[in-house]
């Protein structure tokens, strides 16, 4: 199985975003901790619906730790945290073509919170946990540059004020 594009982040899920930033933090080193709450339509298998999550972002070496909080819909996130606990559940990969099906794998998930010219969704989940042991996500290159800067300059905000104390 192949995807074009490049590995940037992995998706972990937890019950609760304070106690997982501190634990990331205390275990791994990890942070600062970006905050970006969600709030969208979109789809998983056959729900379709709203979804809201508490979100978290942080350098972790050369790619990036997204942390959800599931709050409202019933989206895999959730189902991963209801049936296997916290941990990782996607790795996601910036690409210019979001119609990939390596070994026709199918799209399971669909953000349309952030869209594509043609209206489809610019976030999505393949379903290879039974190849892969995860989900993998696909997200325009657009979006993830924007998404990358927007985390990169709260860390060196945040670098700026601990240098300036």
């Amino acid at each position: 199985m192949e995807f074009v594009g490049d590995f940037y982040q992995i998706g972990v899920v937890v019950r609760d975003i304070d106690e997982g930033m501190a634990h990331y933090a205390a275990l791994l080193g990890l942070g600062p901790f970006w905050r970006l709450d969600t709030d969208y339509e979109g789809r998983y298998r056959d729900w379709h619906g709203r979804f809201a999550n508490k979100n978290a972002f942080a350098r972790w070496g050369n790619v990036y730790l997204e942390m959800i909080q599931p709050v409202v819909g019933e989206g895999n996130a959730r189902e991963w945290l209801e049936t296997r606990g916290e941990g990782i559940f996607h790795l996601g990969y910036a690409v210019d073509d979001l119609s990939q099906r390596p070994d026709g794998v199918e799209c399971v998930f669909e953000s349309w919170g952030a869209t594509m010219p043609d209206g489809s969704a610019a976030v999505i989940h393949l379903d290879t946990v039974a190849q892969l042991g995860y989900y993998v996500e696909l997200s325009d290159r657009a979006l993830v540059n924007r998404l990358n800067a927007g985390i990169d300059r709260f860390i060196a905000e945040q670098a700026g004020r601990a240098g300036g104390s």
